[in-house]
């Protein structure tokens, strides 16, 4: 039996981008045997829960998808598949310890790393985004960063920190503009703003992030001072057992989840190289702990092991290959860009969700039937929604000719613009002592 791992692809030196299949990723090294698993680089749209990471076993043909319930679906498993170090040797206690510090991770940590590297609109153009384009097919960078960015920013919405994503901060201020401008208020032009002393001056230029540093590295000392109290590196136990007694603290042991999870969220603020470094900065200035866990914990398991991981080869695997076929993944950018359609992308997504059910309720059990059923499921997907694709550049293209046809030229010029006559009475008091010069 050979399991498959369906993450996100690697960046910033790390076997994945995104925390949660970073964490999986690095549980399988430590759990599973390389003869076990394989790993598919993949997005969200390609497997049917729509979630990464999932887990995908032939012989039953089940999915499984986040941390949680992959780390428990192995824990069915039999040795000497699956070997969990810590089973027989953590007592009882640390589960719930470890439960308690994986909720924060995914709490507090979580939205501290969205902020970082989805919200912040510098880090987001220059090192988030160039990473995604390099691990999807073409043209998926168009649409599923942005989803994954907007649900990012939707995670981390309740800490108020909206005014790091400039790009929506401009939007809304654009709007508000044309919206006074449109009710009749008189502005200053933009050229003469600068002028007059508008956005000058030490605040006008400051980032987003230094005029919310205060609040953001309170933020992430709430997490960091909670994770330090972690006994990570339980090799240096004795020699650092005295040095923290005389801090009045006492070091906690955890399970290798609780481990493994840290281990990502913790290497994601640390290890990318962002324009606006506030989060690693702050990491590494007052938290060096922490910094030594995730190299040490990172040359561990991946650099010293001298074991490379179980990439699927995308050219011999064929469950591979038919999902990045080029039928396959222009069904998902369709797809994606089919669900951003109001109404339209509701009703869509509530069919296909409804669709894939139905189909993986009549998937064969047996290992043949299944590969077959699921190759040939992906390619009617492909041809289903290249289908909707070419319907909707056909709908477009007869709205652009209608739009042609009537705007450009053919009844009447393309742009009508009417001025409001200017009444000097109408500006006060001076308008009225002027009025009759007029």
């Amino acid at each position: 039996m050979t399991l498959e791992l369906h993450v996100w692809g690697p960046a910033f030196g790390l076997p994945s981008i995104d925390a949660e299949c970073l964490a999986t990723v690095t549980y399988f090294a430590q759990t599973l045997s390389a003869a076990d698993y394989l790993l598919v680089q993949s997005s969200p749209s390609a497997v049917p829960s729509h979630h990464l990471p999932a887990l995908y076993n032939p012989s039953t043909a089940t999915w499984t998808s986040g941390f949680d319930p992959i780390v428990s679906y192995l824990s069915t498993l039999q040795p000497p598949s699956y070997h969990h170090p810590d089973v027989t040797t953590l007592p009882a206690r640390v589960n719930a310890d470890s439960q308690a510090y994986q909720a924060l991770l995914t709490s507090s940590a979580a939205p501290l790393l969205a902020l970082s590297l989805y919200v912040s609109s510098a880090n987001y153009a220059e090192t988030t985004r160039p990473a995604y384009s390099a691990i999807l097919p073409f043209p998926l960078p168009w649409t599923e960063p942005l989803a994954v960015r907007a649900s990012m920013a939707a995670r981390a919405a309740h800490l108020g920190m909206s005014s790091l994503d400039t790009d929506a901060e401009m939007e809304r201020l654009e709007k508000e503009e044309r919206e006074r401008e449109a009710a009749g208020w008189v502005q200053v032009p933009k050229a003469l703003r600068k002028a007059l002393g508008q956005n000058t001056g030490v605040k006008g230029q400051l980032s987003p992030e230094m005029k919310r540093r205060i609040k953001l590295e309170g933020l992430a000392a709430e997490v960091f001072d909670v994770l330090g109290e972690i006994d990570f590196l339980e090799e240096e136990e004795e020699e650092t057992t005295e040095g923290e007694e005389g801090e009045g603290r006492q070091r906690i042991k955890v399970t290798l989840e609780t481990k493994c999870l840290a281990f990502a969220y913790l290497a994601l603020m640390l290890f990318p190289d962002v324009p606006r470094p506030w989060l690693k900065e702050v990491l590494q200035r007052k938290y060096a702990g922490l910094c030594e866990f995730v190299v040490e914990y990172r040359k561990k398991t991946f650099l010293e092991t001298g074991r490379p991981l179980p990439w699927a080869d995308k050219e011999t695997d064929p469950a591979v290959s038919a999902a990045d076929s080029a039928l396959s993944v222009m069904g998902r950018f369709v797809r994606a860009v089919v669900d951003d359609i109001p109404t339209l992308g509701r009703e869509w997504t509530r069919w296909w969700s409804l669709r894939q059910r139905r189909v993986a309720e009549e998937t064969s059990t047996e290992s043949q039937q299944l590969v077959v059923r699921r190759s040939v499921g992906e390619s009617e997907n492909g041809l289903l929604l290249a289908g909707v694709g070419l319907t909707l550049m056909a709908v477009n293209v007869v709205g652009l000719g209608i739009y042609s046809y009537r705007y450009r030229g053919l009844l009447g010029a393309p742009l009508q613009t009417w001025h409001k006559p200017l009444v000097v009475s109408s500006l006060g008091a001076a308008g009225a002592m002027f009025a009759g010069l007029v």
